[in-house]
């Protein structure tokens, strides 16, 4: 199996432990469940399963102290087994003798920091503070989000293997897709085809259709594809737990020539947009770049709406299918060498219906090396069936 070998694991804590040094903190509490595991996952190397439990993570370092991982029951024996980290223990047990280990910790003048806060739950928090009333918890997730945003050389090849099955997959969905079939049958066959080929989820593959189309996500369900329907895919596999999030909208046959062109062109602007993104420049130069190519084309109104909020225009990736930082109108953050991003341009009402087209990309030196190669290396209207 693919994986971050152990010794990058400890670095990644070693590293961690001077920053939080440097802000003189006396130790990181870093939580994350089992659908967001990348706080922890970056740390530990283990992905829990959400069986009949909920399974999050919670990894304790403290000063002087060796690292502490709390994990679910039932995948706690596995991980006891699997992850470099000596001491685990089990969630259920927080309450009890967790909550009393920890107490030891409970110090006048304290600072432990807290990261993935906004993952965790309001009763976890309430047993931190009750077992160290007089710690002080600083909420410190940026430092997670600034170690992440950057990739090392094999986060990046697994990610790369992830890319390459996501395009091999939509390339196969091509053939596949035919009028009449239903949207969970266009899931069961890019789930099917994407775990044959080695891959895990990264997250629930998101088929819609006609009407479907003019949602952000969507649950599918047994609506036909029907005639002239634009049919947005994404599909998220993940190898060794890192993720790509490429995405495209094929065409069924019998649509308008508005609904053509519009495809066409935003096939050509992604293009262009990639091949434009350097580093040391501000990342709305990707919004911009967008908007600028999409207004002579009258398509601006079909696009401006909807990239101020969110992931507007894309995101980053890694153990996550979405993480920090953000893409969108009002992103000027810098790019820098290693960061990976989902590089998004989504186009709404189009005679009451969407388009996507998504394509993971690393910042290099000289420019951005393509992770996803689909939507890049083929014609303009590859996906007009």
């Amino acid at each position: 199996m693919l994986i971050i070998e152990d010794k990058e694991l400890k670095d990644r804590v070693e590293i961690l432990r001077k920053e939080i040094k440097s802000r003189n903190l006396n130790g990181i509490i870093i939580y994350s469940d089992e659908y967001r595991s990348g706080y922890c996952t970056y740390f530990t190397g283990y992905k829990p399963i959400n069986v009949i439990e909920e399974s999050p993570q919670t990894l304790i370092i403290m000063e002087n102290e060796d690292p502490i991982l709390v994990i679910g029951r039932l995948n706690y024996y596995s991980a006891r087994e699997t992850v470099w980290i000596k001491n685990i223990l089990q969630h259920h047990k927080f309450d009890t003798e967790i909550s009393s280990m920890l107490e030891k910790f409970n110090k006048k003048g304290s600072k432990i920091g807290i990261a993935g806060e906004h993952l965790m739950p309001f009763y976890l928090r309430d047993l931190f503070t009750k077992a160290m009333p007089d710690v002080n918890f600083p909420i410190v997730t940026e430092i997670l989000d600034d170690m992440r945003k950057i990739k090392s050389p094999q986060e990046i090849l697994l990610m790369e293997k992830a890319a390459e099955i996501n395009d091999k997959v939509l390339t196969k969905l091509k053939s596949i897709i035919k009028i009449g079939m239903t949207e969970q049958q266009v899931v069961a066959h890019a789930d099917f085809l994407g775990r044959q080929m080695g891959a895990d989820l990264g997250s629930a593959t998101v088929v819609m259709s006609g009407k479907n189309t003019k949602f952000p996500a969507w649950r599918a369900t047994d609506k036909k594809i029907n005639k002239g329907e634009l049919v947005m895919v994404d599909f998220n596999p993940a190898i060794g737990y890192y993720c790509n999030d490429g995405g495209l909208t094929f065409l069924m046959p019998g649509a308008s020539k508005y609904k053509s062109d519009a495809l066409k062109n935003s096939h050509k602007i992604i293009k262009k947009t990639i091949n434009s993104i350097r580093s040391q420049t501000k990342a709305t130069n990707v919004h911009d770049s967008f908007y600028d190519l999409l207004k002579p084309l009258s398509l601006e109104p079909n696009f401006s709406p909807y990239v101020t909020g969110t992931r507007g225009t894309g995101h980053g990736v890694g153990l996550d299918v979405v993480e920090y930082p953000d893409l969108n109108k009002f992103s000027d953050f810098i790019f820098y060498p290693n960061m990976t991003f989902a590089i998004k341009l989504d186009l709404h009402d189009l005679e009451g219906e969407g388009l996507r087209v998504e394509q993971v990309v690393q910042i290099t030196e000289e420019g951005v090396k393509p992770l996803n190669k689909l939507a890049l290396n083929s014609t303009d209207d590859w996906a007009i069936l």
